[in-house]
């Protein structure tokens, strides 16, 4: 690993410590009594449960909609570089033609 690798790396983990520190420090000084809390993580849970599949239902078709526009794009390049390597070939075998004849 390069060390600008390393930085990220380090970065990203204090990022993530002290979001984490955060959620908890937030739980634990809520006016909230500790049913309350379980309670509404408890719906958060189920709300985000819910949420989550239709967010990556949507990211695939997202994805596939995307890889099938990339594919008829790819397909259209590679017929038109399969037509002007034809068309070389042609002209090749045309100028090879003329040049045996003495044209």
């Amino acid at each position: 690993m390069s060390k600008n690798s390393d930085d990220y790396l380090i970065f990203s983990v204090g990022i993530l410590f002290g979001v984490l520190s955060g959620v908890v420090a937030g739980i634990m000084f809520s006016p909230k009594s500790g049913v309350e809390m379980r309670r509404e993580l408890k719906g958060m849970a189920k709300n985000f449960s819910r949420e989550v599949p239709t967010d990556v239902d949507i990211a695939k078709k997202t994805f596939y909609r995307s890889m099938d526009r990339l594919k008829f794009a790819l397909e259209a390049q590679i017929n038109k570089i399969n037509e002007a390597v034809k068309a070389g070939r042609l002209a090749s075998a045309k100028r090879k033609e003329e040049m045996e004849s003495g044209y």
